[in-house]
Order: C-alpha cells, then structure tokens, then sequence
C-alpha cells in the first residue's frame, strides 16, 4: 500500500513537472517563466484564499479595473 502511494505522488510530480516544461517550450521568449509557473501560482492563490478568507491578488485587481470603469477619475478624458 505504502509503495502505490509513493508511486501515485512519484507520478503526479513527474506529470506536472512535463506539463511545467511544454507549457515553457512552448510559450513565446519573454514570457517562458509566466507561462510554465502560472497554472501553480495561481493555484496556490486559490488555496490561500479558501483558508484565510481573505481576496487574492487576482480578485482584487478585476475588482479595483470594475470600480475605475465605474466611477472615472478625474485624469481621465473628458467625454465632452
């Protein structure tokens, strides 16, 4: 039993690592880093969030774009 375990998180490391890489070969020079370590980052913000309770950095961004979109500053053109 002990050794199916260790084998089932042996081929979850293993396939994630494979994922990792093809998303990094294939994502464009620049961006390689993003694209490869994206998926668990933000996987890991999710996890944050369920346990503190708290909004991740994501959420609060999308929230602060809705409020600018809503309520314009006073830097922004004149419509007029």
């Amino acid at each position: 039993m002990e050794f199916a375990l260790a084998a089932l998180v042996a081929l979850f490391v293993l396939a994630m690592i494979v994922g990792m890489t093809v998303r990094a070969v294939r994502a464009e020079p620049g961006r390689r880093m993003r694209a490869a370590f994206g998926p668990l980052m933000g996987s890991l913000e999710i996890h944050q969030e369920l346990h503190t309770g708290q909004k991740g950095l994501q959420h609060s961004i999308l929230e602060s774009i809705q409020v600018s979109e809503e309520r314009p500053s006073r830097t922004d053109a004149d419509p007029s």
